[in-house]
């Protein structure tokens, strides 16, 4: 068992290491909606102690998705405050307990992630017509 542990998460690295940036940002919100569902989960349950540590996890990807940001975008500034937001979002609720301040970020990051999904395939779509340079009919 431990030896197909070991191939998966080789595996793994392998897939993340040949992502592009979109792919890998998109891979990270997957990882943040996804624990702070399960964090909605476990607090639910009164299992304190898992749903910190899927928060904890939360917190920590937006703090990378927040230095990460090239402040030489517009974009770059609003989406700084966001993660500041959202962070701050999720300190609230390990605090109380209340998943209400989670469960309103669940579905912006859902429409984040959605953008970064159209603009991967964007960077990925090929039309032939703006590949190659039309030349003038010469008769």
């Amino acid at each position: 068992m431990y030896g197909s542990n070991r191939l998966i998460q080789r595996y793994e690295e392998q897939s993340i290491g040949t992502m592009s940036g979109g792919e890998l940002i998109i891979r990270l919100y997957d990882e943040i909606i996804k624990n702070l569902k399960f964090a909605t989960k476990m607090y639910s349950q009164k299992n304190n102690a898992a749903a910190q540590k899927c928060t904890e996890k939360c917190r920590k990807i937006i703090n990378y998705l927040t230095v990460i940001l090239d402040g030489k975008y517009k974009l770059s500034s609003t989406l700084k405050q966001l993660y500041t937001y959202m962070v701050g979002q999720i300190i609230i609720t390990e605090a109380t307990g209340d998943t209400s301040h989670i469960n309103v970020l669940i579905p912006q990051l859902e429409d984040l992630r959605s953008a970064w999904v159209e603009a991967e395939k964007g960077l990925h779509t090929k039309d032939p017509t703006k590949l190659k340079p039309q030349r003038p009919d010469c008769k």
